[in-house]
This record gives structure tokens, sequence and C-alpha cells, in this order.
């Protein structure tokens, strides 16, 4: 022991740096795929539901 304290696991890995993305970056064929799968998913799995149920409530609530 040399006087400090040692935090880190023996066996830890050491967490690698984010690569940086800028604005020229072009995304492969297969991150687009994911990104339009991920598009299409939201919009039906979250915006249309949140959607539908925000207009019933609206709706419940102005016709009392």
């Amino acid at each position: 022991m040399n006087g400090r304290a040692d935090f880190q696991e023996p066996n830890a890995e050491v967490p690698r740096p984010i690569p940086y993305i800028g604005a020229d970056y072009i995304p492969t064929e297969e991150e687009r795929r994911v990104f339009a799968e991920c598009n299409d998913e939201s919009f039906w799995f979250r915006s249309v539901p949140l959607a539908a149920t925000s207009m019933l409530i609206t709706q419940g609530l102005i016709s009392k």
C-alpha cells in the first residue's frame, strides 16, 4: 500500500470512450433499418395509445 485508497476492482473492465459522432456521420443500412423500425414502433405503441387515451379523457370531461 502506498498510502492512497484504490477504489477500483482488481479485474474491473475500463470503460471504452464513446466515439464522437458528428453531423457528417452517415448511418449504415442496418442502422437506417433499425431507426425506421424504432420510429414505426414508437408511433404505434406509444403515440397512438397516448393520443387515443387523451382524446377519450378529454371527450369524457367535455360531455359532462
